[in-house]
């Protein structure tokens, strides 16, 4: 595949990825830190976003030199459209997901589908809030949710989303409708915001700006709202739970299956049939000590949150890590199948897959590898797909078994990874005795001088590889700022042993102090990326019960090692709900002083929030300290 590079210096910061990256160079591989080294130096047009290609005149590069494009464009114009094309791309990203669970549902309440509802009462309880009966049948519901969220998805522009008219903080819709950025459906919003992005049609940066706050907003009040909610309902509201994580959890001796991406229902599916005695058996009869099915990315996350269920506890072997590391667990040689859906599944997934012995799986139309066979999620025919990815595990399996010569590399001498997972709004109050004002009694006192929601990517440029958050994450928590982990930014969390109570220890004193009286660790993950709309759910609660806005909370949000569309989407997002939103690398936006200066600077007189650009994850935690401490004398808590 490519010839060996050598490593000079720890790429991952935890110890077990180290030790496969290195074996993987070792045999001839290259993974995604070899690669970004390989492309230096990169385009400063590009990294300043100063590039276009829209047009067949172009591409054009804007410069001193040439300050305008073929067509007349300013770099401002340029800057502005490309970074809205990012969140476009991530809202639709995010849609998608939502539809798919939206169809599942609609599927399981037809009883087209033998998929069981694990969470009636939320599904009750959301229907009630939406003005319906929850005493009917709650297939019924499932019928009506579904289509309800369906209907939101495809409402025109013009038309405000429900969700939004009945869940958002008052003082948010007041922002809102004043700048022009109350939302209708995604479907619609995301279709103007692309013909906006089209040559010679929007030529205000502005403009194109406040549409990204426009998805922002939409993309939480359908997309992650609908995402958790449903997914809540089909696996069950997450419970606190301990599990492994990281490349030690994999058992050399069972039949190895890993779930990758950010859709776990059909992973649930295969979890609860591999723990039938039927396949057990299968599984012993061909050599092996069982199945496991490991989770990875933010799909794992999801796994983790209901993985104390009794189907799930026999037979999920733990959450593997982000996306920097998908290539090393195929690299272990010990995944036999390896599952597949939206997203991150990096190309070179197929090169391991070939020298490791793996079969890869696509699970969903939008995931294509060539030469990789596809079984697409139906929820019709859950069941059939779910035995035909276990008999294909289990024959790879023999196959690994058989073959002496296979390449396998295990982490050696390294202490396995727990973690307590299974965070969200509810949970976190029942640590606090199911009462919001205990928590903000802590608030107040100073105790907990503020949250900060580090979440996101993890990414390669400046050798972060998860330096960033750690190092964030810890000095926040110093300075007794508790942290709410999501996406890859959780696996990092966990895989660095950050995920457990005794985290404390790594607190500001008062902070220790709270989290040993309540047995909340300093740092708490909510789950996956998408999870960001339950954390919005949370500091929703906390402005209702204090009665202020979202705006004036002593919080903040970061993205610590920003990588891909989902993440400018997701940040948008926090820009509109009014939070300072820290984000590393600095998106490509440098080389327009007005756009850079509208986020980072105006934005506070249009939503309240505003961008912070800093890679220096000491000062970035300073400044987020300063912005907590004058959001607490703004709602009088100093």
């Amino acid at each position: 595949m490519t010839k060996k590079i050598d490593a000079p210096i720890q790429k991952h910061q935890d110890a077990q990825s180290h030790q496969i990256h290195q074996a993987a160079l070792s045999q001839g591989m290259s993974t995604v830190f070899e690669r970004f080294e390989a492309q230096q130096p990169q385009c400063s047009y590009c990294k300043k976003g100063l590039s276009c290609q829209l047009c067949s005149d172009g591409p054009c590069r804007i410069s001193k030199r040439v300050p305008l494009g073929v067509c007349g464009a300013t770099g401002d114009l340029i800057v502005a459209r490309n970074l809205l094309n990012l969140a476009i791309i991530g809202t639709a990203a995010n849609t998608y997901q939502c539809r798919n669970l939206a169809n599942t549902l609609k599927a399981i309440g037809e009883r087209r589908s033998s998929v069981k509802i694990k969470d009636p009462v939320k599904l009750q309880r959301m229907c009630q809030g939406l003005g319906q009966d929850h005493t009917k049948p709650v297939e019924e519901l499932a019928v009506f949710f579904a289509d309800f969220i369906l209907n939101e998805i495809n409402k025109s522009e013009s038309e405000p989303l429900a969700l939004m008219d009945y869940f958002a903080v008052e003082g948010r819709k007041e922002t809102w409708k004043k700048e022009g950025i109350y939302s209708g459906g995604t479907s619609s919003e995301i279709m103007s915001a692309l013909s906006k992005c089209m040559t010679n049609i929007n030529n205000d940066p502005i403009d194109l700006i406040k549409t990204a706050l426009r998805l922002g907003v939409a993309n939480e009040y359908v997309a992650l709202w609908g995402i958790t909610v449903i997914q809540d309902v089909i696996l069950g509201t997450a419970d606190l739970t301990e599990g492994p994580t990281n490349l030690s959890c994999i058992d050399p001796k069972t039949v190895n299956i890993v779930a990758n991406g950010h859709q776990p229902v059909f992973a649930s599916i295969v979890i609860q049939m591999a723990s039938s005695d039927a396949f057990q058996k299968q599984a012993e009869d061909s050599g092996a000590d069982g199945i496991k099915i490991y989770g990875s990315l933010c799909e794992g996350q999801q796994l983790m949150n209901v993985s104390s269920r009794d189907e799930y506890s026999k037979v999920f072997g733990g959450q593997l890590g982000n996306w920097i590391q998908e290539e090393l667990f195929i690299a272990t040689g010990l995944i036999d199948l390896f599952m597949m859906d939206l997203n991150c599944s990096v190309p070179t997934l197929k090169d391991y897959a070939d020298k490791y012995g793996t079969l890869l799986i696509s699970t969903d139309p939008v995931v294509r590898f060539p030469e990789v066979q596809a079984i697409d999620f139906s929820p019709e025919q859950a069941d059939e797909q779910a035995e035909k990815i276990l008999d294909l595990a289990i024959k790879r399996f023999k196959a690994r078994k058989a073959d002496p010569d296979r390449v396998i590399s295990v982490p050696q001498d390294t202490a396995g990874t727990m973690c307590v997972a299974g965070y969200t709004t509810e949970t976190v109050l029942k640590m606090f005795g199911n009462d919001i004002n205990t928590f903000i009694d802590e608030i107040k006192k100073g105790n907990i001088k503020g949250a900060v929601a580090v979440v996101g990517c993890t990414n390669v440029r400046h050798e972060q590889g998860g330096r960033s958050i750690e190092k964030l994450t810890l000095e926040l928590i110093k300075r007794d700022i508790m942290v709410i982990g999501a996406g890859c930014c959780s696996s990092t969390h966990q895989n660095l042993g950050m995920s457990t109570r005794e985290m404390a220890v790594n607190a500001g004193s008062k902070l220790r102090a709270v989290c040993e009286k309540h047995g909340v660790p300093p740092i708490v993950s909510y789950g996956s990326c998408t999870d960001v709309g339950k954390i919005l759910d949370t500091l929703a609660a906390l402005a209702w019960t204090i009665g202020c806005d979202i705006s004036q909370l002593p919080v903040a949000a970061s993205v610590p090692e920003y990588m891909e569309q989902k993440a400018i989407a997701d940040i948008f997002t926090a820009l509109a709900f009014g939070l300072l939103t820290h984000v590393s690398p600095e998106p490509m936006i440098s080389g327009s002083p007005l756009v850079k200066n509208y986020l980072t600077r105006e934005m506070v007189n249009v939503t309240g929030g505003r961008m912070l650009l800093q890679d220096d994850p000491f000062k970035a935690a300073e400044t987020i300290e300063k912005h907590v401490m004058a959001k607490r004398k703004e709602i009088k808590f100093d």
